[in-house]
């Protein structure tokens, strides 16, 4: 299996097609966004390839400035699933960009309701392929989520890693947008707000502009 930079063209038909199957539409951001962050040289969408057969795919959105990577969408073909095939992508994903500091992924954190065990796997998975949990943990858009690295943070580098992840959506959003949706890291004092979509935001920087016209 071998990993090659998609284009924008290909981004396209991967959002349009397989990305609609693979996540949830609240889940999924609209194609302007990820298209103003790959013109701006910020969006880096990798597909996996077995001979001519695309059979996984992996979009990391950059942090300006900062070294750092976020791992913002993992997919496999779905006759693949359970079968290593993620792993795979994130061990080449991790020698295609080891001139970064690291990669950065936010997983769903355990809420002691009924979706912890899975919330637990996919933490799991990422845990056995390299990554290690950093002491905080971040609410995106109503949901909240703990947070990875790999490879993990040397002693006392978290205020660095922090900063980056602040730095990706401080990059794409406005101040007010990124006040109200993003909190980085989560206070548990503060209120918890209602999950919001990416789709549904279309007011905001880079968020469906285009799509107006």
């Amino acid at each position: 299996m071998r990993l090659r930079a998609l284009t924008l063209g290909e981004l396209e038909t991967l959002h349009r097609t397989r990305m609609g199957q693979d996540f949830p539409p609240e889940e999924l951001k609209p194609f302007a966004a990820m298209q103003t962050l790959y013109e701006a040289g910020a969006y880096h969408p990798m597909g996996a390839w077995e001979g001519e057969d695309m059979v996984g795919y992996a979009l990391l959105w950059e942090s300006p400035g900062t070294g750092y990577l976020l791992l913002d969408y993992l997919g496999v073909e779905a006759s693949r699933r359970n079968a290593g095939l993620g792993g795979e992508i994130l061990r080449l994903l991790q020698g295609a960009f080891r001139d970064r500091k690291g990669i950065l992924v936010e997983s769903e954190a355990p809420e002691g309701d009924d979706r912890d065990a899975l919330r637990q796997r996919r933490m799991g998975f990422y845990r056995r392929n390299g990554f290690a949990f950093l002491p905080y943990t971040c609410v995106l858009f109503g949901v909240h989520y703990a947070v990875a690295l790999c490879p993990p943070a040397e002693g006392g580098g978290e205020a660095a890693v922090m900063e980056a992840h602040r730095q990706v959506y401080r990059a794409q959003l406005a101040p007010w947008a990124y006040e109200k949706f993003v909190e980085i890291p989560r206070d548990p004092q503060r209120a918890a707000a209602p999950a919001e979509s990416w789709a549904g935001q279309t007011n905001l920087p880079g968020l469906g502009e285009r799509e107006k016209g």
